[in-house]
Formats: C-alpha cells, structure tokens, sequence
C-alpha cells in the first residue's frame, strides 16, 4: 500500500508518495490542467490511499482519483490544529500529509455524494445571486439618500417606485451610476426567475424537502439548501452534532474545576447557519412552545443569543424530521 499526500492548488498540485515503510519518493509536482498526467501517475502506483486538504476546489481531484484508489478528505481546521509551528512549503506540506495518512491520524470531513454536491451548487448559486440583488437594492436607496429624494411609494423599488427613480435627474455622473445599479437590478431579477424555475425540478429529485415545508418560515428553497448543506442524515448521531455542523454551538474551554462557554463556534456550513436563523425567526411567531423558549432566553440574556438558540433548537428539529421522512420511506 502506498500513501499518497496531495498539496493541492488553484493552477498546480504537489503530490509525495510514503510506502508501507515510511519511505517517501521525491514528490512530484502537476499542473491542475494536466488531468491524464496525474492519472497515469496515480494508475501506475496500484494500491494507495490518498488525501487531499479541503479547499474550495477539491472536488475535481477527488473524482478523478476515487475510481482509482481511497482518497480522504482532509478537515483543514483540525489538521491546522495538528501540524501547526512548522516551516511550511508545498512538499512539506504533501509530505505530511501522507505520513499522516500512513499513520491513521487524517482528520476527515464528510464528502457529499454527487446529488447532494449539485443541490448544493444550486442553493449556494441562488443564494449569491439574491446577495448580489440586495446589494444593488442597498446602492441604489443610499444613492436617493445622498440627494435627500424621498420615494412617494412605499416601497421604493415597487415598479412604479423604479420608474420615479428613472424620472429623477441625479447629474451626469448620478445617472450614470442610477442607470448601472438598474440595470443590474434587471439582470439579476433575471437570472433569479431562471433558479426559481429550477427549484420545482430540484424539489422532485429530493421529495424529503417535504418534511421541512410544512414548517411555518420555511418554504421550497429553504428546505432545498438545509437539505443540501446537511447531506446524508444518518451520518449525524444526534440533533446536537447537528447543531455543531451548522456552527451554533458554543466555544467550551474547560480546565480543573473552570469551565468557560464563549461564543458560538461559527464552524461548519454559513449557509446553511444563515438559513436557519432567517427561519427561526419567523417560526417563532406560529409556534408556541419555539416562542416560550425564545422569550425565556431572551429575557436572561439577550435577542441574539436568544434567536441563535432557537435556530440550534430548529437544526435539530429539521435533522429528526429528514431522518424520520426516510426512515419511512424506508419501511
């Protein structure tokens, strides 16, 4: 068996190989766009294990090299933690890795199977696009702002809001920039109807999004993206490793009889952290019991953390619900 550790690059890749005995070959560096070279190259090693550190861009590499061998997925925080006051190059780094690997000590993070992987590509996509549109939206009324010019609608950016706007006469440099915000506003209106098209497809592909929608606060896509973000529900043990993965869970330090809980961890999916909140806040208006436990906390300390709770407390309620719904279907 060899073991193969893998620094991985937006344009190059620098692979170093540790047999069985611990005895590593000089690594070898591959630029990103050469993907028969890096077959050939890991073909000709037969049996490995491979890692790879999880980077944004991980996940050409991983299916390339999955048919051909067991790769890991490294957890770059965990592993930060362990090889941390080192001197640091790419083939040190490759070279840890795999002697890392060969001992058993890779900390691994989960790897979506590909239906998950393309579900959450399409949330995150929509999810960017709608930023993008407030940011414009956001633009555009600190534009009227700085003219002191007050929309007689409103809403500002209702259709006959925008046609005031395109009326006002903001100078030469104003109007350019009105006419720009405009039409980006357009073009991402535009592209918004296009995703929004898609959701009623996606929906059929998971029908466990049903589970999740009869939820006050959470609709179509909403249940689309914590479906997505969460993955496989049975690789949870609990709802509170649920809440964990979404990163609402408070930092423990503990030492003797001292034990200290600081903020939340802010680790895991922030998409998937962002949309839990955002629903949570609306599930609380229509539930009782959410409501009480809310006010409960929000009186002895204060609404953030209040509402913070609340989306931990709705993590693991959707997690019992998914896991029931195929269970179910299932039997």
């Amino acid at each position: 068996m060899r073991y193969a550790g893998i620094d991985l690059h937006r344009r190059f890749l620098v692979v170093c190989v540790v047999d069985g005995r611990g005895r590593s070959r000089k690594p070898r560096r591959f630029e990103c766009r050469d993907v028969e070279g890096i077959r050939s190259f890991f073909e000709k090693l037969g049996a490995f294990q491979a890692v790879i550190e999880a980077t944004g861009g991980y996940r050409w590499l991983y299916d390339l090299l999955d048919p051909l061998g067991k790769v890991v997925l490294a957890h770059a925080l965990r592993l930060r933690a362990i090889v941390a006051g080192r001197a640091k190059t790419d083939r040190l780094d490759a070279a840890l890795l795999a002697k890392l690997l060969r001992a058993e000590l890779i900390p691994e993070s989960y790897v979506p199977p590909h239906d998950y992987q393309e579900l959450r590509d399409f949330t995150r996509g929509r999810s960017r696009l709608s930023r993008r549109m407030t940011q414009a939206k956001n633009e555009l009324h600190a534009l009227l702002r700085a003219r002191n010019l007050h929309s007689p609608y409103v809403t500002t950016l209702c259709k006959r809001g925008l046609a005031w706007i395109r009326r006002q006469d903001f100078g030469i440099p104003g109007n350019a920039l009105k006419e720009e915000l405009l039409r980006r506003m357009e073009h991402f209106r535009s592209e918004l109807a296009g995703f929004d098209d898609g959701l009623a497809l996606m929906a059929k592909r998971f029908p466990e999004v049903e589970a999740l929608t009869c939820l006050h606060g959470i609709g179509l896509y909403s249940a689309l993206l914590i479906v997505g973000e969460l993955g496989e529900t049975e690789r949870f043990t609990d709802s509170r490793k649920v809440g964990a993965y979404a990163g609402l869970t408070a930092r423990v330090s503990q030492s003797g009889e001292t034990c200290y809980h600081g903020h939340v961890t802010h680790q895991g999916s922030p998409w998937l952290r962002w949309i839990l909140v955002e629903a949570a806040m609306r599930l609380v208006r229509r539930d009782k019991k959410l409501h009480n436990f809310y006010e409960r906390i929000r009186k002895r300390s204060s609404a953030k953390i209040a509402r913070v709770a609340v989306a931990r407390k709705l993590a693991g309620i959707c997690w019992v619900r998914l896991r029931r719904w195929h269970r179910e279907k299932a039997a």
